[in-house]
């Protein structure tokens, strides 16, 4: 895979705020929603400066988780289109050396999770972590189909991305922006759901699991999708095994 050069700026904030949300929840052992300095130690290393250089801090060090994810994201979105200086919405390694110190690490080490081999369909990407076997398995039970468990999952990830009523979109718009507002504009959206499905997995059911939306495995080929942004819904694409139709559902 060729050496990325440059991310969408977009694309960074998203991720930005889902991998600070992530991690945060980890780091808070006590899950008092404040993060002490004993626990700051947990995070990933490129996140343990911006908790040290924290404008929030308590005056025992402690920092409220919100604050410290709110500010690295705002941070990393003014300072990353600050150094776009050519304006095409794209921030370029050597755009990127206009960052903090604080920031050029988690640059960095969002480049290379970009070059992480993820299971695409299109622009659309996420980690496919479904049992060795298991797809073998659902053909034993219910026979061979026209279409196979590889497009199935192209289409399932797909319309988990794209579908507004029932897929990601329709959370992103509701709960996805900054303190739990929804986001509007679209470009937004998109780059929010990118970054929740990069973040995510998406896995087959087992041929004996049920979904509380009533569709079944010996019809179709079903997907759960699991990501940040989706709070305690379930999330599952449904792919007819004849025709390829897709429909998403979510319960709750």
């Amino acid at each position: 895979m060729p050496k990325l050069t440059k991310v969408n700026i977009n694309e960074l904030v998203a991720a930005s705020k889902v991998y600070v949300a992530a991690q945060l929840k980890k780091a808070d052992v006590n899950k008092n929603q404040v993060l002490s300095r004993t626990e700051a130690k947990k995070l990933a290393t490129d996140l343990k400066d911006n908790f040290d250089a924290s404008q929030f801090k308590l005056p025992n060090g402690s920092v409220k988780a919100a604050d410290v994810a709110k500010e690295f994201v705002v941070m990393m979105e003014a300072w990353a289109r600050a150094s776009d200086k050519n304006g095409d919405g794209y921030l370029s390694t050597t755009e990127a050396k206009a960052l903090p110190k604080t920031l050029r690490d988690n640059y960095v080490n969002y480049l290379g999770s970009q070059e992480t081999k993820l299971t695409p369909a299109g622009k659309y990407q996420s980690r496919d972590v479904t049992p060795a076997g298991l797809a073998a398995e659902h053909e034993r039970t219910f026979g061979k189909h026209a279409v196979s468990y590889d497009k199935a999952l192209g289409l399932a990830l797909k319309a988990v991305a794209t579908d507004t009523d029932a897929g990601l979109p329709a959370f992103v718009r509701e709960f996805g922006g900054p303190d739990g507002a929804g986001l509007s504009d679209p470009k937004k959206v998109d780059a929010e759901v990118r970054a929740l499905l990069k973040a995510g997995t998406i896995s087959l059911v087992p041929t004996d699991e049920e979904i509380p939306t009533g569709e079944e495995n010996k019809d179709a080929w079903i997907f759960s999708v699991s990501t940040d942004g989706q709070g305690d819904h379930g999330l599952w694409a449904i792919v007819d095994r004849k025709t390829g139709d897709v429909s998403v559902s979510n319960f709750n």
